[in-house]
């Protein structure tokens, strides 16, 4: 169990069991102390979260349902977590999911979802709550949730062209050209989207942006000047980079990693900033 500085929150982390690593990125358990406000920078792959105990508000509007899917985001986002939430995270590979869920990928872009409205079998999440929240560890939780990831997956493997495309993707560190892609993968680009869109969600050329604003993060958090950070992340120069993170967050690179006065958006952004650390 690691405790975040300041006591605001205390994560467990498991990696998933063989049968589900090319499904599953891992797992986490996190515990919120106290009242806290977070945001969270475009992850490259889907989460499920399962809150067992109170609850976490939305961008500052609805509730997160018990039981929500939240598909890949081009646009950060922030949660309001109460004193005493509790939550289960199952953090997907880019292809995961798909296997988990039989609606494209697609239809969840951007969206957190309620999970009692996509399974066929909703009635099923209570007996897991109940479950989740009766639990003696975080580690018999994640055994819980391996149990009901597993007794759902309704194919043994991901789209095997789709995980192929984002491998490269991954390698080249969103640097790569989609043409280079399609033929790397021998299926047209309008094909390949098709598939992409309904194994990870959004295109490829979207997947790449994640993957490359991700990787000038860690580059940015890790001390290199924002040259640096540009052309390591494969962004053709600053001004491009400028361009992704206004729009993925709203700030320039600069305004984001900035030191803030205290306040609610100095600690929502710094902790965003930290969070690829």
């Amino acid at each position: 169990m690691t405790a975040h500085p300041g006591g605001t929150m205390r994560i467990f982390e498991q990696a998933p069991r063989p049968a589900l690593r090319p499904l599953v990125a891992s797992f986490l358990v996190v515990e919120f102390p106290v009242r806290h406000r977070d945001a969270h920078l475009p992850a490259t792959g889907p989460v499920a979260a399962f809150s067992f105990q109170g609850g976490c508000r939305l961008d500052g509007e609805r509730w997160a349902p018990r039981a929500a899917f939240t598909g890949l985001r081009e646009t950060m986002r922030t949660h309001e977590h109460d004193a005493g939430h509790r939550v289960l995270l199952a953090r997907f590979t880019p292809v995961g999911a798909a296997a988990f869920l039989r609606a494209p990928l697609d239809e969840f872009s951007g969206t957190t979802a309620d999970l009692a409205d996509i399974l066929e079998r909703p009635g099923e999440l209570a007996g897991l709550h109940e479950r989740l929240a009766g639990a003696r560890n975080h580690g018999r939780r994640v055994g819980l949730l391996e149990d009901f990831l597993l007794a759902r997956i309704s194919r043994s493997a991901p789209d095997p062209l789709v995980a192929a495309a984002v491998a490269w993707v991954e390698r080249s560190g969103g640097a790569g050209r989609i043409a280079e892609l399609t033929r790397h993968i021998g299926l047209s680009q309008s094909a390949l989207e098709r598939r992409f869109r309904r194994s990870v969600g959004i295109t490829p050329k979207k997947f790449a942006s994640l993957v490359r604003l991700r990787r000038a993060v860690q580059l940015r958090a890790g001390g290199a000047d924002f040259t640096t950070v540009a052309l390591a992340a494969g962004y053709f120069d600053q001004a491009h980079l400028t361009n992704d993170f206004r729009r993925a967050t709203g700030r320039t690179p600069q305004a984001f990693f900035r030191p803030a006065p205290a306040g609610r958006d100095a600690e929502i952004f710094q902790a965003a900033a930290a969070a690829l650390r």
